[in-house]
């Protein structure tokens, strides 16, 4: 069992080694950026609040 724990761990990280990062990071930041210039595109109704918190309700009167 634990030659096959070994075996895994060799075939994931040789795997991490082969993939192109410059290109998987440059799609995320091309990602990024289309999901900002579409939120600024689209009507105010619609667009989404990036920066920000979230509105605080009031509390009922009901509640103690």
């Amino acid at each position: 069992m634990k030659e096959f724990i070994q075996k895994i761990k060799k075939n994931t990280l040789a795997y991490l080694k082969s993939l192109n990062w410059i290109v998987l990071l440059g799609i995320a930041a091309f990602s990024i950026a289309l999901a900002i210039i579409n939120n600024i595109r689209v009507e105010d109704s619609k667009s989404v609040d990036w920066i920000g918190s979230q509105e605080i309700l009031e509390k009922p009167a009901n509640i103690l």
